[in-house]
């Protein structure tokens, strides 16, 4: 018994840190900056994950990296709590010009990133949505908005 708590140990130390906000969002546009996308699917959130598939994303970023360049780097400036999301705010940098407009290129842009925390863990938000609770009641339909 004594021989297996340091391999547990040393397996929760080398898990990645999905309970803080700052590290999922290092870990996503790290991998967004390397092109892997399948690491950066896993690391958005359920509902967005159910709507968009796999090939819509990788689409959606080669379609941004095309408009506006390959960012090398980013810069996280902020972490901030907003209700039950985390917003982080961050400049991506950019080393060399994109192929369709240069007229929009700049070396480097700033962005919002939201973070939502679900099923103990935070996860990026990347469609914009508002989850909508339906009740029926004798009278008709009772529609709530839960989150935005």
């Amino acid at each position: 018994m004594k021989r297996y708590i340091p391999l547990l140990l040393l397996s929760c130390v080398s898990a990645p840190a999905y309970m803080d906000a700052e590290k999922v969002a290092e870990e996503y546009l790290s991998s967004l900056e390397r092109e892997n996308f399948k690491k950066a699917y896993m690391l958005i959130d359920g509902v967005s994950r159910r709507y968009t598939s796999y090939k819509d994303f990788e689409g959606y970023w080669k379609k941004f990296f095309k408009k506006y360049g390959k960012p090398y780097k980013h810069t996280i400036h902020d972490v901030s709590k907003e209700g039950s999301y985390a917003v982080v705010e961050y400049t991506w940098h950019f080393k060399k010009l994109p192929s369709v407009d240069t007229a929009i290129w700049l070396d480097q842009r700033s962005y919002r990133l939201r973070l939502k925390y679900e099923f103990r863990k935070w996860a990026v938000k990347f469609r914009k949505y508002r989850i909508i609770k339906e009740t029926p009641t004798p009278y008709g339909v009772q529609r709530e908005v839960i989150e935005e």
